[in-house]
């Protein structure tokens, strides 16, 4: 076999890198029974436990066998999350996972801050034409008023005049060909 037909195999160890921190052993008690436990467990057999203890009002008319249970049921919901899991993850970092997804705005964050995008708005414009026309009448009213001191006119260049229109072509029949659009509007300008 040569070098570029060879076979290339790859593994992935990312499952077995991602170890849960965990508890499995105390300081001058040695190994705890059933460990070693994930922060998850820990903290679900302290609440546990604490509501027991402060709901033992309401449950506790079993006699001796109040001890037990408040000792079995913490231990029990404690091993049945090490056994549950949500999409590889043990139920706390999921939660975890599901409070932050849906506390992250939608549009993201820029710079550590929720991004705002502006609602988009309808754009508006006006567009005016004007028409020149060669012969403008005289308004009424400057009839009246006092001609203004003479101004210099400012400067302009003489626009090159444009080249003359050709002559319609007739046709065989001896009518003029129709003009289109563009050669009408030119010729009414030129006539102005």
């Amino acid at each position: 076999m040569s070098a570029s037909e060879e076979e290339l195999i790859g593994h992935s160890y990312t499952r077995a890198r991602k170890h849960p921190l965990v508890i499995g052993k105390l300081p001058g008690a040695g190994r705890l029974p059933g460990g070693p436990y994930t922060i998850t467990q820990v903290m679900t057999m302290v609440i546990s436990f604490g509501l027991l203890v402060m709901t033992r009002d309401l449950w506790a008319h079993f006699g001796a066998m109040n001890f037990i249970l408040m000792a079995l049921i913490p231990w029990g919901l404690a091993w049945v999350l090490r056994y549950a899991r949500l999409d590889g993850r043990d139920p706390a970092r999921a939660v975890r996972s599901l409070l932050i997804y849906s506390s992250t705005p939608a549009q993201g964050r820029l710079a550590g801050k929720p991004q705002r995008v502006a609602r988009p708005r309808l754009a508006t414009a006006t567009c005016t034409v004007r028409v020149r026309s060669a012969e403008r009448p005289a308004p009424a009213a400057a009839a009246t008023k006092p001609a203004p001191a003479a101004v210099p006119a400012p400067v302009r260049k003489a626009r090159p005049t444009p080249a003359p229109a050709p002559a319609p072509a007739v046709a065989a029949a001896g009518r003029p060909e129709p003009k289109t659009g563009l050669q009408a509007l030119l010729a009414s300008l030129d006539e102005q």
